[in-house]
């Protein structure tokens, strides 16, 4: 549930006095259609069949009557829903009142504010709309939507929060670099039409660049995906060619079945049509995840862009990652991809629109320079190459914990796990290999796991709990995972401590807090 001031009972109380104000009026329109689709969803899967043996056109003119009735009543509720949302900034945090029967007021104070992301959704996008999502610290639902605003209202309103929220100094929007840098030439003779003809190109470069990044030119450039690297990432994928096959398989084989029990028929198809949407859904799903992504690091940490038809940007603060997640394929192999993905606290990721996947598929030189930015200090003499080793050498070659249990062949072969001064490192996979790391001073809860398996075979499992995930080390030998218990347990109960969290490692290559600026706010009970 998003964050509401019942949920959090020690948030300062929003100022009355701050004015408020609605979102676009048209935002109507972008919602009301959702109601109708579903409506035209639910008749036409229950009733498919018999609507199209007792077709007139009569009785379709009449539903189309009911459809036109059903749009009016939908835009005329979702105007009213409208009405009575309202939104307001201020300096003690975010707040949003809606309801028109029951009313709903959510707050998020500044002090728990993660991250500020900005959505794009095609049919808003279209009409030049935004969404500006909150996230909150608490969990995966924890946030707050101001749906819909103008593009440009939208990226001044996330850089206003973002101020207020003490994540770094605001700063004022300024020109792309393109247009400055063409704006300090010095002006051209009149008779020297090439000068003013590059000037012109610069300018027009400048602007069709942050049309296409959504504004994402600021700061220095981390990683870009291309078009072609991504599309030839997920042909050498795998799991993902696998589950393409397998999902074209069922499809195929629900069509004959349908087909040898009653024929072929338009109801039949109509009836298997979300079936045979959901492969395409899924492959356009994996593709927007990465499409024109792009990342850079600036003073409020790194800012991502990535979408196709629906586009989303988001800022992740450096120093506040609870987990990170490396992913290599077999045919990345070659080429040296990898993907990588982070866990932050309030950060919602539906698996769709990728909010948590901070590279899609990087070179080696960009998946550097984003854990450089992110990833707090690991301990080895090189961190890059240590990571590396990880991805590419054998279990045995690995110096860690790992299983001793013969009849668990696999983890015995490709898992292990790794403690290091900064973090805890877990490496599995068969044929994609998988890399965990959890930072020692974020864990927040430990357990042990026991049964009659584990006491006849001399093993035991231990659950590394952090924000919205759990990490498993799972079958060690039973004085391995004690001596590991101890360790990871006083690093919960010291380093963990939020008075103590200015001196919390950092990433190696995150920039440096601007002077008189706090890396966090001062009571550290907020953040729990």
């Amino acid at each position: 549930m998003p964050p509401t001031t019942a949920e959090q009972p020690t948030a300062t109380v929003p100022d009355p006095s701050t004015p408020r104000r609605r979102t676009h009026p048209i935002t109507p329109l972008v919602t009301g259609w959702k109601l109708v689709v579903g409506v035209i969803a639910v008749i036409a899967a229950q009733n498919i069949a018999q609507l199209l043996n007792e077709f007139t056109l009569q009785r379709a003119l009449i539903g189309a009557g009911l459809l036109l009735a059903a749009a009016i009543i939908a835009i005329v509720f979702s105007t009213l829903s409208w009405w009575f949302t309202t939104y307001a900034v201020d300096e003690d945090g975010v707040s949003l009142h809606s309801g028109m029967i029951s009313r709903s007021r959510e707050y998020a104070p500044r002090a728990r504010i993660e991250s500020v992301s900005v959505e794009r959704p095609l049919l808003a996008r279209l009409l030049g709309l935004a969404k500006v999502r909150v996230e909150v610290a608490g969990g995966g639902e924890s946030y707050l939507d101001i749906e819909y605003v103008k593009s440009a209202a939208a990226e001044d309103l996330r850089r206003g929060i973002l101020g207020i929220a003490e994540l770094a100094a605001p700063d004022t929007p300024g020109e792309p670099a393109t247009d400055t840098a063409a704006e300090a030439m010095p002006p051209s003779e009149p008779g020297d039409q090439s000068a003013q003809d590059a000037n012109a190109a610069g300018a027009a470069s400048g602007r069709l660049e942050q049309l296409l990044t959504d504004g994402v030119t600021d700061g220095e450039l981390i990683a870009h995906v291309p078009t072609e690297r991504l599309i030839r990432s997920l042909l050498r994928d795998i799991g993902f060619l696998i589950g393409v096959v397998m999902s074209i398989v069922g499809v195929a084989v629900a069509v004959a079945l349908a087909i040898w029990q009653d024929g072929i028929n338009i109801a039949m198809f109509i009836a298997l049509a979300p079936a045979a949407i959901a492969v395409p859904k899924y492959i356009f799903g994996r593709i927007e995840s990465g499409w024109g992504f792009v990342s850079r690091i600036t003073e409020r940490g790194l800012r991502m862009r990535r979408g196709l038809a629906n586009t989303r940007t988001d800022n992740i603060v450096s120093g506040r990652i609870q987990r990170i997640e490396l992913r290599r394929p077999l045919l990345w192999r070659g080429p040296g991809w990898t993907a990588a993905t982070a866990t932050v606290a309030g950060i919602d990721d539906d698996s769709e629109n990728g909010a948590e996947n901070v590279l899609p598929v990087g070179t080696r030189e960009e998946l550097q320079a984003t854990l450089g930015h992110l990833a707090v200090p690991l301990g080895t003499a090189d961190d890059t190459a240590f990571i590396e080793h990880l991805l590419t050498a054998p279990a045995r070659e690995i110096d860690g914990f790992r299983t001793r249990v013969r009849m668990y062949w696999i983890a015995r072969r490709t898992e292990v796990s790794v403690l290091l001064p900064g973090a805890l490192v877990k490496r599995g996979g068969l044929l994609t290999k998988h890399i965990e790391i959890v930072p020692r001073e974020r864990i927040q809860q430990l357990s042990v796991d026991d049964g009659p398996l584990n006491r006849k075979l001399g093993v035991l499992d231990l659950q590394v709990g952090i924000a919205g995930e759990t990490v498993a080390v799972s079958n060690l030998p039973r004085r391995q995972v004690l001596d590991l218990h101890a360790t990871l347990s006083h690093d919960a109960a010291t380093l963990r401590r939020y008075r103590d969290r200015q001196h919390w490692p950092q990433p190696a290559l995150s920039l440096a807090a601007p002077a008189g600026q706090s890396p966090g706010p001062s009571q550290p009970e907020e953040q729990r």
